[in-house]
C-alpha cells in the first residue's frame, strides 16, 4: 500500500477546482493556499507536506518565490509548477532551478498521480538523507565535546 501523499495546492480558488478533482479521485490529500503567503504559513504548520504545487503566477509572485519559500524551511518539499500551456522553455526553467516537474492542463489523472507519486518519494528520500546527516552531525559533535 502507497504512503498517503499531501501535497499544498498554491493557486486561486477557481483554478485549483478541476486539480482537486482530479486529486481527489486519485487518494491524494490537498491542503490550499491562493498566494505566497499562505502557502509560507502552510509550509510552516504542516509537516505532512511532501510536494507542493503551484501555478506559474500567483497574486504577490509566481512559482520561483514558492520555490525559495520551500528552500529556505523545507529544502526536500518537492515544486510542481502548473501551467496552461505547454512550453518547454518553462519546463527547462523550473527543472534548472530545482523544481521537480511540470503539469499542463487539462490534468490527467494517471499523470498527475504518476507526477506526484514520484515527487512524493523523492521527498521521503531526501528528507531521510537530511535526517541521518543532521543526525551523524550531532553524533559528532557529542563526541568531539565529550573528547
Amino acid at each position: 500500500m502507497q504512503p498517503k501523499i499531501t501535497v499544498l495546492l498554491v493557486m486561486s480558488r477557481e483554478r485549483r477546482l478541476s486539480l482537486l478533482e482530479t486529486l481527489e479521485v486519485s487518494g491524494i490529500d490537498a491542503l490550499p493556499a491562493c498566494d505566497c503567503n499562505e502557502a509560507r504559513r502552510v509550509l510552516e504548520t504542516q509537516l505532512q507536506v511532501q510536494v507542493v504545487l503551484t501555478d506559474r503566477v500567483l497574486p504577490d509572485g509566481d512559482w520561483r518565490a514558492v520555490l525559495e519559500i520551500v528552500a529556505q524551511g523545507r529544502a526536500y518539499v518537492q515544486v510542481v509548477v502548473c501551467s496552461r500551456l505547454r512550453d518547454h522553455t518553462l519546463l527547462i526553467d523550473v527543472l534548472e532551478q530545482g523544481a521537480y516537474d511540470v503539469l499542463i492542463e487539462p490534468y490527467q489523472c494517471e499523470e498527475v498521480r504518476r507526477v506526484l507519486e514520484a515527487a512524493a518519494a523523492r521527498s521521503c528520500v531526501l528528507y531521510r538523507s537530511l535526517a541521518r546527516r543532521t543526525s551523524y552531525k550531532t553524533k559528532a559533535a557529542r563526541a568531539t565535546s565529550a573528547a
